[in-house]
């Protein structure tokens, strides 16, 4: 009886497990952001659209062909961390900003696609940190962004 229990229990577990992966697949590509305005210390506004999930983070601005003028994304996380990135997926290269709530602690800037066959950087700085935003290559120093920047954000 236990080993019929065993075989029940195991086949069960692998069902839900196989189940999961794939309804994350799918899922992913279904994702609806939500947004927000981030502001700058010029007052320069850049829409974002917002990762708030893990979902949502994972799959970030991946297997998009462009990012639109004055566009980006901002990744929210739950606690302060070494959050790291690299650039799987991606076909242009991004400015990547890890903020501590509002306060910019570190500039990545121009952070290429990954090539096909190479080992691509993972970017992971020392500060911690709870959000990071990423905008097209160049314009961190387009908007004169340094650390210790404070940038303000307003949740749509």
């Amino acid at each position: 009886m236990n080993l019929k229990n065993s075989l029940f229990f195991k086949s069960f577990f692998i069902f839900f497990f196989f189940i999961f992966l794939t309804n994350t697949y799918l899922f992913s590509g279904k994702i609806k952001y939500s947004r927000a305005i981030v502001t700058t210390p010029s007052g320069t506004e850049i829409n974002v659209e917002v990762a708030d999930t893990f979902s949502k983070r994972r799959l970030g601005l991946g297997k998009r062909t462009s990012l639109k003028k004055n566009w980006g994304m901002l990744f929210v996380f739950e606690k302060m961390g070494r959050h790291s990135f690299w650039m799987k997926d991606m076909n242009f290269s991004l400015d990547i900003i890890w903020l501590d709530n509002n306060r910019i602690v570190h500039i990545q800037e121009n952070a290429k696609p990954d090539i096909i066959g190479q080992e691509f950087p993972i970017f992971k700085p020392l500060p911690l940190a709870n959000f990071v935003l990423e905008i097209a290559a160049g314009r961190a120093n387009e908007l004169k962004l340094n650390k210790g920047d404070l940038l303000s954000y307003n949740f749509l």
